[in-house]
């Protein structure tokens, strides 16, 4: 037996106090590190589960697999368009696309459209100022609300371009105030290869008193919509000469038609474009001018959007001979007296996108003549050379 040493198990003792520590310590890490794990592994499964799930459904079932066309209808009509192809097989996003490029079918001056003639006040008979030029509607349905505005005055409507600055477009606000507009909405669609939103190079035609600023879309499927110097909207697939030899003085191009001669253009399913934020211009058979602004993206208290049935629809309510589609999502808005009256969708802290033109009401003929017959110089020059 050895003897009692206690120098020996006096040191001892702190050292087995720290190797039990500094194993406690271990433990606790592996511990963390186990559940951290264990964490990580449960989220990832619950995604996976719920992706498959939501696949499973959207690709298994009647409900789902409307629904999810209709979320990819919704996406591929946006600069996000490819993100649609991961919840669609490639036959249904190549029919989906192509329903987005139907052919343009109006032709010629509308023979059911005749302007009539305009009561004015007797202060303003010199100026041929309409007692009521504007009339703003507010309208709710599935999904949506928004607004008519009717104007019953055509020869009151113009486009107006924007002032650009770079490739960055003008906020509608902007434009209004800087001609004397009375109200108006956005019009053309724009190029955006960076994504930023700028709107100051439009797609397709732009042409206003007479003058090409922007060159036509050459496409079949991308209509024409201008007025004549007597107020009569024109749509269709045109070139630039015909368009002058019809006396069109302001014209732009966008898609789809809603509706040629009376007739509804979209007979089956909803247009094709999913649900989302609209602007359309439509004209009824007295002359007056249907523009349609619907809120979506759940902005002002809307769901989704509207379906371009939808607008199709409010648009044969309201008695258009004549109606298509502008540019929507977060381009659409709606300007009255200084200020917007719908709800945009888009994130600029301005509430309002930057835009390559616009339609604009102007108070008196007298005033739309004498922008048409002047565009903004300027504006013409920085969009021709983009």
């Amino acid at each position: 037996m050895q003897p009692f040493n206690p120098t020996e198990n006096s040191s001892q003792k702190p050292n087995s106090r720290k190797v039990r520590k500094q194993e406690a310590k271990l433990r606790r890490r592996r511990g963390v590190v186990r559940v951290f794990r264990n964490t990580v592994f449960s989220l990832v499964g619950i995604v996976i589960l719920f992706v498959a799930g939501c696949y499973a459904v959207g690709f298994g079932t009647p409900w789902g697999n409307t629904q999810r066309l209709a979320l990819a209808e919704t996406i591929i009509s946006t600069r996000h368009y490819y993100l649609a192809h991961y919840i669609t097989t490639s036959q249904e996003y190549t029919q989906l696309a192509a329903e987005l490029h139907a052919p343009v079918v109006a032709s010629g001056i509308p023979k059911l459209v005749k302007v009539a003639a305009v009561q004015t006040t007797a202060a303003s008979t010199a100026s041929t100022a309409p007692a009521n030029p504007v009339e703003v509607h507010r309208i709710t349905g599935p999904g949506y609300n928004g607004y008519v505005m009717l104007v019953h005055d055509p020869r009151l409507v113009r486009l107006v371009p924007a002032v650009v600055h770079g490739s960055m477009g003008q906020y509608i606000t902007d434009m209004g105030k800087q001609n004397g507009a009375l109200a108006g909405t956005n019009a053309s669609g724009f190029e955006d290869p960076n994504g930023n939103g700028w709107g100051g190079i439009p797609v397709g035609l732009e042409m206003v008193g007479g003058k090409v600023i922007n060159p036509p879309q050459a496409s079949g499927d991308w209509a024409t919509v201008g007025f004549t110097k007597d107020g009569v909207l024109v749509m269709g697939h045109y070139s630039v000469s015909e368009l002058q030899n019809m006396g069109v003085q302001d014209a732009m191009q966008f898609h789809p038609e809603l509706v040629v001669n009376g007739q509804p253009m979209i007979t089956v399913g909803d247009g094709g474009w999913g649900y989302g934020p609209r602007t359309a211009i439509g004209q009824a058979k007295d002359g007056t001018v249907i523009f349609v602004v619907i809120n979506g993206r759940f902005q002002g208290g809307s769901g989704m959007g509207a379906s371009q049935r939808q607008v199709m629809d409010i648009m044969l309510q309201y008695g258009a001979v004549n109606a298509c589609a502008m540019d929507g999502g977060s381009s659409s808005v709606l300007y009255q007296n200084g200020k917007i009256i719908n709800s945009p969708s888009t994130i600029d802290p301005n509430g309002q996108r930057h835009l390559p033109d616009a339609w604009m009401v102007f108070p008196t003929i007298h005033d739309a003549q004498v922008e048409q017959a002047a565009p903004n110089t300027a504006t013409s020059n920085t969009a021709a050379t983009n």
